[in-house]
C-alpha cells in the first residue's frame, strides 16, 4: 500500500502514514472518543471500528492544508456516532410501529371473538367470495403480511380492506 504524507496533528512534522500507522497512533484514542460521543443509542466499539474503517478508506483524501489529522479523524468519529444514533432511533421507531401494528391485529381479533361465536364468523366468511375468503385466510389465519398474499403490497392492503368491509357488513346483518 502506498504511503501518504499527512500532518499528524500535534506531531509537527510531515510523516508518511499508512493505515497500519493510523490505527497504531489513534485506535485507542478513537475508542475512548467513540465511548464519549456514542450516547445511549450507540455501541462505542462498533462506532470506533466503523470510523477507523472510514478513515482508512478515505486516507488518500485527507488534506493537511484543511487541518490536522486528529481534527479530521475526530470529525469522522463524531459523524459516525451521529449516523449510529439516527439508525438506532429509526430502528426503535420502526420496531414501535410494528409492535403497535401487531397489537392492533390482536385487538381486532379480540373484538371479533367477543362479539361473535366462531360459528357466526365462519358463516359470514362462507358468504364472501372465494377471493375474499382466500385473502382473509392468508392474511389472518396463515398470518402472512400484505405483501405475501400474491399481490403487490398496496393492492393486497386495499383488497384485504375491501374484504374486511364486506365481512363487517355481513356480520352486522347488513346494517352498515
Amino acid at each position: 500500500m502506498a504511503d501518504i504524507s499527512v500532518s499528524l496533528g500535534s506531531h509537527a512534522s510531515i510523516a508518511p502514514v499508512t493505515p497500519e500507522e493510523l490505527c497504531a497512533l489513534y485506535a485507542d484514542r478513537v475508542c475512548r472518543f467513540a465511548a464519549v460521543v456514542a450516547g445511549r443509542d450507540g455501541d462505542p466499539e462498533e462506532i470506533a471500528q466503523e470510523a477507523l474503517l472510514k478513515a482508512i478508506t478515505k486516507l488518500d483524501r485527507f488534506d493537511p492544508r484543511r487541518g490536522s489529522m486528529e481534527g479530521w479523524l475526530w470529525r469522522i468519529v463524531a459523524n459516525t456516532a451521529k449516523d449510529a444514533t439516527r439508525k438506532a432511533r429509526l430502528r426503535a421507531l420502526l420496531t414501535g410501529r410494528l409492535a403497535r401494528r401487531d397489537s392492533a391485529v390482536v385487538d381486532l381479533e379480540a373484538v371479533a371473538v367477543e362479539r361473535l361465536s366462531a360459528g357466526e364468523l365462519l358463516e359470514a366468511i362462507a358468504r364472501l367470495s372465494p377471493r375474499d375468503r382466500q385473502l382473509l385466510g392468508l392474511r389472518f389465519v396463515a398470518d402472512l403480511d400484505t405483501a405475501s398474499v400474491g399481490l403487490s403490497a398496496e393492492s393486497a392492503r386495499r383488497a384485504i380492506g375491501r374484504a374486511l368491509d364486506r365481512l363487517r357488513v355481513l356480520v352486522s346483518g347488513g346494517l352498515r
